[in-house]
């Protein structure tokens, strides 16, 4: 399916988490009954799950600010990092590390397209979610090619 990326910069988060393809940002996109984010930056919020215990970058990060990552941060990667990646690679098959690593190389627009490109769903082109798998506009559960 040729249809336009829907992924923008702003569904990037500084922990490099693309919001674009989280569950709940997906169950708001599709205004689905269950637990909904609008996705960090543009709910101009840190996240709760991170940067809480942040004592970096993004401690005073406000969410609009899309030119932050926290590999520009001196602590890259902390503790809080890491755990969210082990967590990530073990349950999800992603890397938050690879993802600022991508982004930090190539630029947020390759990472953008390369990331539309993994997560298109391969039944009707839009996102599926990275936590399991699914379409919520078809249903389809679809299998990424397993990289950890």
């Amino acid at each position: 399916m040729n249809k336009s990326n829907p992924i923008s910069e702003e569904l990037i988060a500084p922990c490099g988490m693309n919001c674009a393809i989280c569950s709940r940002y997906l169950a708001y996109l599709n205004n689905l009954k269950r637990s909904q984010c609008v996705g960090c930056r543009p709910g101009d919020k840190r996240c709760s799950y991170l940067f809480k215990k942040c004592s970096g970058i993004n401690n005073t990060l406000k969410g609009i600010a899309t030119a932050n990552f926290c590999f520009e941060c001196d602590q890259f990667p902390c503790k809080q990092i890491n755990r969210m990646d082990d967590r990530y690679r073990n349950n999800y098959r992603m890397s938050v590390k690879d993802n600022l690593e991508d982004i930090k190389k190539n630029g947020i627009g390759k990472f953008i397209q390369e990331h539309y490109r993994k997560y298109c769903c391969s039944e009707c082109g839009e996102l599926i979610s990275i936590h399991n798998r699914k379409c919520f506009k078809c249903d389809t559960i679809t299998r990424l090619v397993e990289k950890y």
